[in-house]
């Protein structure tokens, strides 16, 4: 009776002591969460403030007055649509490049068989971790040379390629199986019928990860478009916010926070369209 009893005591400290550390680990969460999101949340109050409430010290947290003027006067002191549009434009080809580019790269380095795979793959990962404002100059000049300074295409097909990309999928697709490729191979589906019909259908969930990593890069690339891009024209959200921040500021930090704003509405889309995919990416690789 005893040792009965004992051992339901120590199974309901067990179970007490479990059900502890998991609250203690919500609270934590909660605490990183909201620690995360306040920076956010005070942009989204302050852009519904005039520019006189936002100097008050102390600062408000709601505002006394809701300023929905501001976002359109975002849109009358600066052509802030053309911005929007070039940004969605870029950021889109890109990302649509890097997927392509990095899923036909990680399925050859992970299934093919080539001279030098391994060598090119080092080198590939050791150019990784050369940081950009090291290769900007020569990537200059040669946009330049190209004459592809101020355009479309010098701000897109720079950024077609991801070396992160590539090492992703390749890992993705070492720990896929190969059984369903080898039974279509002996059915006589070539390589591009395979990568097409099988490999990348069952890549889906990596696709939509690596999708918004590479659409959120490509939307904030403001070092890479602020060097390649100086006419108005071809501005971008990430260039066009600092149109703000450069004439009287104070007076237009309102106008400022009711932009950022509008800037971030388009990575919150495709994270709430492919947050599934993301789950579903990282559940596989625990797998």
């Amino acid at each position: 009776m005893s040792d009965m009893t004992i051992s339901l005591s120590s199974r309901h400290g067990r179970r007490a002591s479990t059900a502890a550390g998991t609250t203690a680990r919500y609270i934590v969460l909660c605490l990183a969460a909201i620690i995360a999101a306040f920076p956010f949340l005070w942009m989204l109050l302050s852009s519904f403030k005039s520019s006189g409430e936002l100097m008050l010290y102390p600062p408000t947290f709601l505002p006394r007055e809701w300023e929905f003027s501001n976002f359109t006067q975002v849109f009358e002191q600066a052509p802030f649509g053309r911005f929007y549009a070039n940004s969605l434009f870029v950021a889109v080809c890109a990302t649509a490049g890097q997927v392509i580019t990095s899923l036909a790269a990680g399925y050859a380095f992970a299934r093919l068989d080539f001279p030098g795979k391994n060598i090119v793959f080092g080198v590939l990962l050791a150019a990784l971790l050369v940081p950009f404002e090291l290769v900007f100059a020569p990537l200059v000049d040669l946009l330049s040379a190209l004459h592809w300074l101020n355009t479309y295409q010098g701000l897109i097909v720079p950024n077609i390629g991801s070396i992160l990309g590539t090492f992703l999928f390749r890992q993705f697709f070492r720990n896929m199986s190969t059984e369903i490729e080898e039974a279509a191979q002996l059915d006589g589906a070539g390589i591009w019928r395979r990568f097409w019909s099988i490999v990348v259908p069952m890549a889906g969930p990596m696709i939509g990860a690596f999708s918004i990593l590479s659409f959120v890069y490509n939307w904030n690339n403001y070092f890479f478009q602020l060097v390649v891009v100086t006419k108005s024209q071809l501005f971008t959200v990430q260039l066009g916010l600092a149109t703000f921040r450069t004439v009287d500021s104070a007076s237009s930090f309102n106008l400022l926070m009711a932009a950022s704003t509008l800037a971030i509405i388009p990575v919150v889309i495709v994270y709430l369209l492919l947050q599934k995919q993301i789950i579903n990416a990282i559940s596989g690789q625990l797998r």
